[in-house]
């Protein structure tokens, strides 16, 4: 008898159908690892598989591992990019969804935004909502659901290369961005604790808005933030107000950007900030002083920057408290402070317009 028929000899008899093991019937632990060991695409592709997989994934709600997630809303549609963390080791790859701006489109839009960032555990690096009115709008087919994935991945599509651009409708563009807004609201509220990311970038139309998106933002985890206003970006002199006394309780705030907007809290309110950029209704002396107590204290994570305001009624008194300045020209007054053991300087010019803080040698 040779080899290959004795190796034939021996094999073991396949299994009758009343033998078999089927993956959804294994164990609720070894079902939960096996999500545990698979990135995001690979968890919606067994989504689909059949419903018993679908209710499972959706009962157990597997961490996303999101890296990063970009949506962009225009008129006429909203693209989604997701990047998500690979299997081990931990590798990151992005996809681009484009969801049509017809019902079918959001629904499905907002179904998504339930299961990929309803469902993130883990803290992720970025996450940015804009409102690109600049950008020309791209007609093209309509993307496949991003749960309805094959194998091929056929509905993550790339930008065609031969594409027809038309104007933006601006107004258009501004309440799909509501609608969008919104949907990502009742997501973050659904959760069961606050969304962990470190930088966030979003284009919010109203303070109430605001307030709402950032109760459900975990305030330890966020170090940078930068906030415009859709409405106002087709008009640069116009500016709304906006109160950021929300963001006192986010002690590991390191960056503020603020655009389009005119900020109506003190800026002593958000000293502990280090980094802010924006225009503030007011400004007093004791706020610069905050600011610069500030900066004293952080000097490994200093940046050159400047505060413009609209108002500053007691401008007079730096001058009683620093004293002359060593350098009085073009309008300008300028001090500077001595960092503590170290042999770097921080100048501080106050102009008619805004106070810059930089650093000297």
């Amino acid at each position: 008898m040779s080899y290959l028929e004795c190796y034939k000899y021996e094999e073991t008899p396949p299994l009758s159908p009343s033998q078999r093991v089927l993956i959804i019937d294994m164990p609720d632990l070894v079902m939960r690892k096996i999500l545990e060991e698979v990135d995001l695409v690979s968890i919606m592709i067994l989504r689909k598989v059949c419903r018993a997989f679908r209710n499972y994934i959706d009962d157990t709600k597997p961490d996303s591992k999101l890296n990063g997630l970009a949506i962009y809303v225009r008129s006429d549609s909203i693209r989604v990019s997701y990047e998500y963390f690979l299997s081990k080791p931990l590798r990151s790859k992005m996809v681009t969804i484009r969801y049509k701006n017809k019902r079918i489109g959001f629904d499905i839009f907002c179904e998504d935004m339930q299961r990929v960032l309803g469902n993130q555990k883990t803290p992720f690096s970025q996450f940015l909502i804009f409102n690109p009115e600049y950008e020309s709008n791209i007609k093209e087919a309509p993307s496949l659901n991003f749960f309805q994935k094959s194998l091929e991945h056929v509905c993550c599509r790339r930008t065609p290369k031969n594409t027809e651009t038309y104007p933006s409708q601006y107004e258009n563009s501004i309440a799909m961005h509501t609608k969008v807004f919104d949907c990502i609201l009742e997501t973050l509220k659904s959760r069961k604790h606050p969304l962990q990311v470190s930088s966030l970038y979003i284009s919010v139309n109203g303070q109430d808005r605001l307030e709402t998106l950032m109760e459900h933002v975990e305030s330890r985890e966020l170090t940078y933030l930068t906030i415009n206003d859709p409405r106002n970006e087709n008009h640069a002199t116009v500016k709304c107000e906006l109160n950021l006394d929300v963001l006192k309780n986010f002690g590991n705030l390191k960056g503020l950007k603020v655009h389009y907007s005119l900020i109506t809290s003190s800026l002593e309110t958000l000293s502990h900030i280090l980094i802010i950029e924006g225009t503030f209704k007011k400004i007093t002396a004791t706020d610069i002083i905050a600011k610069i107590e500030t900066h004293l204290k952080s000097t490994p994570y200093f940046r050159d920057h400047l505060i413009k305001y609209d108002e500053f009624p007691d401008e007079s008194r730096l001058f009683e408290l620093f004293g002359t300045p060593f350098d009085q020209s073009s309008g300008r007054a300028k001090w500077e402070f001595n960092f503590p053991k170290s042999q770097r300087k921080l100048v501080v010019t106050l102009t008619p317009a805004w106070v810059e803080f930089n650093i000297s040698y």
